[in-house]
C-alpha cells in the first residue's frame, strides 16, 4: 500500500531505513517520469519518491510516522524561507556580474583590434601602412 510520497531520494532512504529497523518492509519506486530524468542515467535523485509498505504493517508504519514526527524537533520557518531567498539572489547577482565582466572583455578586445593581425589575409596595401 502507498505509504508516503517522498520529496528525493535521499528522504525516501531515510525512511525506508528507519521503516526497516522498525521491521517493517518497504519499498521505494522512483519517479522516472520527471523532466530531465535522462540526465542522471535514468533517475534524477530530486524526483519525487514513492514508498509502498504492505498491507498488514500499513497501520505500523504510520504509528512509526507518528512517532518520528513527534520527536522531530520544529524546524524554523524564518530560516529556511531566508535561505531559499538568498540562494536564487547569489546566483542571479553572480551571472549578472560575470556577464558584465564578459561583455567588458569582449568591447575591450573589439576597440582595441587592429586592421591587420595575420599578414597572410592582409592584402598589399594594408601592410604598407
Amino acid at each position: 500500500m502507498l505509504l508516503v510520497k517522498a520529496d528525493n531520494d535521499i528522504d525516501a532512504h531515510l525512511l525506508t531505513g528507519r521503516l526497516g529497523e522498525a521491521g517493517i518492509e518497504s519499498r521505494a519506486v522512483k519517479d522516472r517520469a520527471a523532466p530531465g530524468a535522462w540526465l542522471y542515467g535514468g533517475t534524477n535523485p530530486w524526483a519525487p519518491v514513492t514508498v509502498y509498505v504492505r498491507k498488514f504493517q500499513f497501520d505500523d508504519a504510520r504509528l512509526l510516522l507518528a512517532e518520528v514526527a513527534y520527536d522531530a524537533p520544529d524546524a524554523e520557518p524564518s530560516s529556511v524561507a531566508a535561505r531559499r531567498q538568498k540562494i536564487p539572489f547569489r546566483w542571479w547577482a553572480t551571472a549578472l556580474a560575470l556577464g558584465l565582466a564578459l561583455t567588458g572583455i569582449a568591447l575591450s578586445q573589439l576597440a582595441t583590434h587592429a586592421s591587420c593581425q595575420l599578414r597572410v589575409f592582409c592584402n598589399e596595401d594594408a601592410t604598407n601602412l
